[in-house]
């Protein structure tokens, strides 16, 4: 997958969440998107999904201009966050279903597999309803699992995964990249992100003012991010 973004901009009333955006991912990237709070990380997250309409500017998927409006192009898009929509009075199997009928795919016998990879295979005839939000996001995760979308969007995981929660959640990332898909994830934890990702994009009020690959050393990038790593930060070696 080719992603192109051009002069992405998108404003709320008189403010700026993103402004002239320019970016060019491709396969195989797993691609850090930092910044404080209100940088835009997330409005750059669902405007790629099609949740958001840009106010300028364009996204292009391999060469075609993307709108959020072009169907046939949606099933090669995920977006997996903690408040990700599952329906709770369905259970963990039944979601899985309708969502694979949504999205036209045949893999209906994998589901329960799907659920164990997760950890969820007592689970799977529960209502979501009953589930904690790290179960909820477990469960995305079979979603995606089973979808198979050549860009993965992530919006701030981290925080209702648990230990081993995070060991799955960044085996399966890594996993996307590796057979060639994209995964562009938003988050505070930069730890983490340095450790995981092979690219860095940091935001500041809307606008990109760092995009490196990840090198041997990232002098750069720690100095970078330095204006809002939490104090007490631990870096990976």
């Amino acid at each position: 997958m080719h992603l192109e973004i051009r002069r992405l901009s998108k404003s709320y009333g008189f403010a700026w969440a993103l402004r002239e955006i320019d970016l060019e991912l491709r396969s195989g990237e797993c691609v850090a998107l930092l910044g404080p709070n209100g940088a835009g990380k997330t409005t750059l997250i669902k405007t790629l999904a099609g949740i958001i309409r840009p106010t300028a500017g364009e996204i292009l998927i391999d060469g075609a201009r993307f709108t959020g409006q072009t169907a046939r192009r949606l099933p090669r898009i995920g977006l997996l966050a903690p408040g990700d929509h599952l329906y709770e009075k369905l259970t963990a199997e039944e979601n899985l279903r309708l969502f694979l009928a949504l999205y036209g795919s045949e893999k209906r016998a994998a589901i329960g597999d799907a659920l164990a990879q997760v950890g969820l295979q007592d689970w799977g005839r529960e209502y979501v309803s009953a589930f904690s939000s790290g179960m909820k996001c477990r469960l995305s995760i079979a979603k995606w699992q089973l979808l198979d979308p050549g860009l993965l969007l992530v919006d701030e995981p981290y925080g209702v995964l648990d230990g081993g929660g995070v060991d799955l959640l960044e085996a399966y990332l890594t996993r996307v990249c590796r057979s060639g898909g994209l995964v562009v994830m938003a988050t505070h934890h930069v730890a983490r992100a340095a450790a995981l990702c092979s690219r860095a994009v940091i935001l500041k009020r809307g606008r990109v003012c760092f995009d490196e690959v990840k090198r041997s050393s990232w002098d750069s990038f720690f100095s970078a991010v330095g204006d809002f790593v939490p104090r007490g930060e631990a870096w990976p070696s």
